[in-house]
């Protein structure tokens, strides 16, 4: 797995779609079957006309000249550390439509779920939610909202690697849009 900062200028792209549409040009040096996947978290609320993005990918990105969506830095993903006891966490997400209808926020609920996404790998000693916001874009030429809900905290290890198996997957749903990346810090 590989970890990727882009720098996203907002002024060019600001519909979610087409951003994951240009992180993935920087896999079209290889055929399609050989791409694998990617994954990314792009902080909707930070202010600014270019955000920075940190991306996990299967295979690594070429540096490319790209305006709207520049990859500044490539290193490959480094497992979690051995001694390690606690790990801060945060997660930009989207929890399923049975646990977060809408636009309803029940963080109780968000909580227990996000509890059973890790499993025996991990228990979340603290957390704290927000900001939460709503993603507006276009797909297919007709305007769309996504809820989000920013959960940050700090979790107690319990089985390091399977723990690093969880945070290279997106967990919940709307990962093109940026969602799901569950970002890990010593």
């Amino acid at each position: 797995m590989y970890q990727s900062k882009f720098l996203l200028n907002r002024q060019k792209i600001y519909n979610p779609p087409e951003i994951n549409t240009a992180i993935a040009s920087h896999f079209e040096h290889l055929p399609a079957p050989q791409r694998g996947r990617f994954f990314y978290r792009l902080e909707w609320y930070k202010i600014g006309v270019v955000v920075q993005m940190l991306v996990y990918s299967e295979v690594r990105p070429m540096m490319k000249m790209m305006p709207e969506c520049q990859l500044i830095e490539t290193i490959e993903l480094e497992n979690l550390p051995l001694v390690a006891e606690t790990l801060d966490f945060a997660i930009f997400a989207v929890p399923p439509t049975e646990i977060m209808p809408a636009d309803e926020i029940d963080e109780t609920a968000i909580i227990g779920w996000l509890k059973k996404q890790l499993g025996k790998t991990a228990t979340i000693i603290d957390y704290g939610f927000g900001p939460n916001n709503c993603i507006y874009y276009q797909e297919n030429g007709k305007d769309r909202q996504q809820q989000t809900v920013t959960i940050k905290g700090t979790l107690k290890v319990l089985n390091r690697d399977a723990l690093d198996k969880i945070r290279q997957k997106p967990i919940g749903r709307a990962a093109e849009l940026g969602c799901g990346l569950l970002y890990l810090t010593p």
